[in-house]
């Protein structure tokens, strides 16, 4: 019941959004304004759907949360593996994920992608600190951006967002089961002679209910018992696990 719900929604904003791209030149929902994680969470999608006024192509770029990682390089020394190299960077995207109705190489020019930042390779990940070597600085942001690839945090999916026609368009953004907590921001461009002509910018809330939601709570208010119950509980297991393969 709840799920038919939901479509008669989208389908009821979609003819509502119809309407206003008549007096505007891009309109944009999404058919829900928050991703609840909850036990056993593995992931979702959600359904981006707008309009838009006259020619153009559509570009959505989201980016989750920010954060401030530390990158390190490993080395093997005496056969142990050490870390050496590392830099701090500050306010990187923990999410970043683009769709586009062409690749974005053709709807706009290098330079306006790279003051932008719309796609994966024009990120411009900053250090820190000042002194940073620009050379780390460099290495280490493609090392970030390829493992935030392979953790599916990152996501170029160029053509995947669809025109129903001329007017209506509608994509499917994906959330991995590690997405992090917080608030997102979602901008839908709308291009048109390699230029941007005008943007929409939609806010969008990942947040933890139920168990989840208590854990994740107790665990910033109170770190300092969190751990210690984090140690009990894994003393306990540890305990527990030992004394059934004695029994076997």
């Amino acid at each position: 019941m709840t799920k038919h719900l939901k479509i008669f929604g989208v389908m009821v904003a979609v003819l509502l959004i119809a309407g206003a791209v008549q007096s505007r030149d891009l309109v944009v929902d999404l058919s829900d304004s928050i991703v609840k994680i909850t036990t056993g969470f593995a992931g979702t999608e959600l359904l981006l759907f707008g309009a838009k006024k006259g020619e153009g192509d559509i570009i959505v770029v989201v980016r989750g949360p920010w954060e401030d990682p530390t990158v390190r390089r490993k080395e093997r020394i005496l056969g142990v593996w050490v870390n050496r190299d590392e830099v701090d960077f500050k306010d990187v995207p923990s999410y970043y994920w683009v769709a586009s109705n062409k690749p974005l190489e053709d709807l706009l020019p290098p330079e306006t992608l790279e003051t932008f930042q719309i796609g994966i390779p024009d990120l411009d990940f900053t250090p820190a600190s000042e002194t940073a070597d620009p050379t780390l600085v460099i290495a280490f942001s493609e090392a970030l951006k390829r493992e935030k690839v392979r953790k599916e945090l990152y996501h170029n999916a160029s053509s995947s967002l669809l025109f129903v026609d001329d007017v209506l368009f509608r994509t499917n953004v994906k959330f991995p089961a590690n997405v992090s907590v917080g608030e997102f921001g979602i901008q839908t461009y709308l291009v048109r002679d390699q230029k941007i002509i005008t943007s929409k910018t939609t806010l969008l809330n990942v947040r933890k209910f139920g168990l989840e939601a208590g854990i994740y709570d107790f665990a910033h208010r109170h770190s300092f018992l969190y751990g210690v119950f984090a140690v009990i509980i894994a003393c306990v297991a540890g305990w527990a696990a030992n004394a059934a393969f004695k029994r076997r």
